[in-house]
């Protein structure tokens, strides 16, 4: 994790203070070139870049824009970006203010929707280091803060990434490898407000009804549940996720889950599957669990 000042002492480099943070953002808006245009007015705001008034037009009607108020961001990994001087053994970023609005082409709604949009704003901030000597990549921690009592919180650890050239990063496209993870999610409407539209869509059938597709449904997820390896998932983790599973599909509360494995789960691990396909039952997945521990936990909790 990069303390503060730690941004200032890079600037030293080859790329002067006041145009890192310029250069920076235009790297950064080349490569979201390839979602949407992105604009913003950038400075450097202490040892911070700073970017405020952030938007990615996504382009065509109806498409949602991404606004951000403000985008910060400082580390190694800047500077790095900008002329590789340095390596990039840290990188923090902040978002504030971030809301999907929708053009439609009418002034009238889309003055209103964007105005709808800011009751609806998200925060989120994130972390990352890379030790250079172990090629481990650390999310150091990933907090997304969505309205209401909503939030998501994740760590995990990459082994077998080389972030020290072009080369390296490209070979580390298939050497890495997951080998610890910690997520935690409180739910009071996150889960109908982003899943429940794309999984009923996916998965409930156009006519019919409904309530038994659903619990069809339900049955099929406490089967795989339960058949789940007890040397991967214990009998704790699966009676949270059977509780979890019943409150579908408007769980509240907060779900914990904390994966281990060792080597680790990455290219080489389910490569095999590129030949035979994605695994149709537990059984034909259980090589991807082998030296897999995954705790569960759900804790029903109403919404203040």
């Amino acid at each position: 994790m990069i303390r503060a000042g730690a941004l200032a002492l890079l600037l030293a480099g080859p790329v002067a203070a006041d145009d890192l943070c310029p250069a920076a953002w235009e790297k950064v808006a080349t490569t979201l070139s390839a979602f949407g245009a992105a604009s913003g007015k950038v400075r450097q705001e202490g040892d911070w870049c700073l970017v405020q008034g952030m938007v990615l037009d996504l382009g065509g009607q109806y498409q949602p824009d991404w606004h951000v108020d403000r985008l910060r961001f400082r580390g190694s990994a800047v500077t790095w970006l900008v002329d590789g001087s340095s390596a990039p053994e840290g990188l923090e970023i902040a978002v504030e203010g971030l809301r999907l609005v929708v053009q439609t082409g009418s002034a009238q709604f889309d003055w209103l929707y964007a105005a709808q949009a800011r009751a609806n704003m998200i925060n989120a901030e994130a972390s990352l280091s890379w030790d250079p000597k172990a090629k481990v990549l650390r999310l150091e921690s990933l907090g997304i803060d969505f309205p209401g009592d909503n939030q998501i919180d994740l760590s995990a650890a990459l082994t077998g990434v080389d972030l020290s050239s072009t080369g390296a990063m490209q070979m580390s496209t298939t050497s890495f490898a997951l080998t610890e993870a910690d997520l935690k999610v409180t739910t009071h409407g996150l889960f109908e407000g982003y899943l429940l539209i794309p999984l009923g869509s996916a998965f409930l059938p156009d006519e019919g009804d409904m309530a038994a597709a659903v619990d069809a449904i339900r049955t099929e997820l406490i089967a795989a549940v339960v058949n789940l390896p007890g040397s991967s998932f214990s009998d704790a983790s699966k009676d949270g996720l059977l509780a979890l599973i019943m409150q579908l599909p408007n769980p509240a509360g907060e779900v914990t889950m904390s994966l281990r494995a060792a080597p680790g789960i990455g290219p080489a691990r389910v490569a095999g599957y590129a030949l035979v396909g994605v695994p149709q039952s537990v059984a034909e997945a259980a090589p991807l669990l082998k030296g897999v521990t995954v705790d569960v936990g759900w804790d029903h909790t109403d919404a203040p």
